[in-house]
């Protein structure tokens, strides 16, 4: 009984696979670039994101997908997630997007490092995707702005260049 299972899992993950590929398109992304938080007497630090994101739904040139990421520095690690809006003009290989982003942040208010547990965390993201290759782009910037984790003064920006891959 059970090696009759174990012939048809095969079949099972190839049905789902080609059902989310006619469903949904799904992007593997990861950026590296610089973080200028608000904590007292620091400048730009090293910085990166990996996320994916699934499209949902193309209006004309208007492309809707849900976005997941984690944002990694010295000063702060978030997880975040929300939609995200890219455009693809036809004969024009820049995709400009734009994302509103909610989730948790750990961050430090010290030059020392400490990080203050599970903040909620939201987030606008600007951007542009170029494609150089078949289900390749390079993420030419990807610009994040922090309205919530940091407190009323505290906005950290997060400015990175990375690839996306679109499976």
């Amino acid at each position: 009984m059970k090696h009759r299972y174990l012939r048809a899992l095969p079949l099972l993950l190839l049905f789902i696979t080609v059902t989310l590929h006619s469903q949904a398109k799904l992007a593997i992304y990861g950026t590296v670039g610089g973080e200028k938080s608000a904590v007292t007497n620091t400048s730009w630090t090293l910085a990166g994101t990996a996320g994916f994101y699934v499209g949902l739904k193309k209006f004309g040139p208007l492309n809707l997908s849900v976005d997941a990421r984690a944002d990694l520095s010295s000063n702060q690690n978030s997880g975040l997630v929300g939609p995200r809006l890219a455009v693809k003009l036809p004969a024009f290989p820049i995709k400009p997007y734009g994302e509103f982003l909610i989730g948790f942040s750990d961050y430090s208010r010290t030059g020392a490092g400490l990080k203050d547990a599970n903040q909620f965390a939201a987030r606008y993201v600007l951007g542009a995707d170029m494609t150089i290759l078949p289900h390749i782009d390079w993420r030419i910037a990807d610009f994040s702005y922090d309205l919530e984790s940091l407190g009323p003064d505290d906005h950290a920006k997060t400015l990175s260049s990375g690839l996306v891959i679109r499976l």
